[in-house]
């Protein structure tokens, strides 16, 4: 009579290596998910921040009449008028 435990045991063994497989591939796909949602909220971060530094720069480069009339202000005291 033939057994058939070896069988049962290598079609066991092939589930088990299945589900293994299966769950490392799962686990590489939400890394690899997790890593490329950073890296999309980096970016946007980085071009907030380009975009802040940008308007800086044009604020900066406008006069701003509150600080010429400040310093006409202060040429006016300086000569004593």
């Amino acid at each position: 009579m033939v057994s058939t435990v070896p069988v049962v045991l290598a079609v066991s063994t092939g589930v088990v290596v299945i589900a293994v497989a299966a769950a490392v591939v799962l686990v590489v796909l939400i890394v690899a998910v997790s890593m490329r949602g950073r890296q999309k909220r980096a970016a946007q971060q980085r071009a907030e921040a380009r975009h802040h530094v940008d308007e800086e720069r044009e604020q900066a480069a406008r006069p701003a009449p509150d600080r010429d009339t400040a310093r006409e202000g202060g040429d006016e005291f300086r000569s004593g008028r």
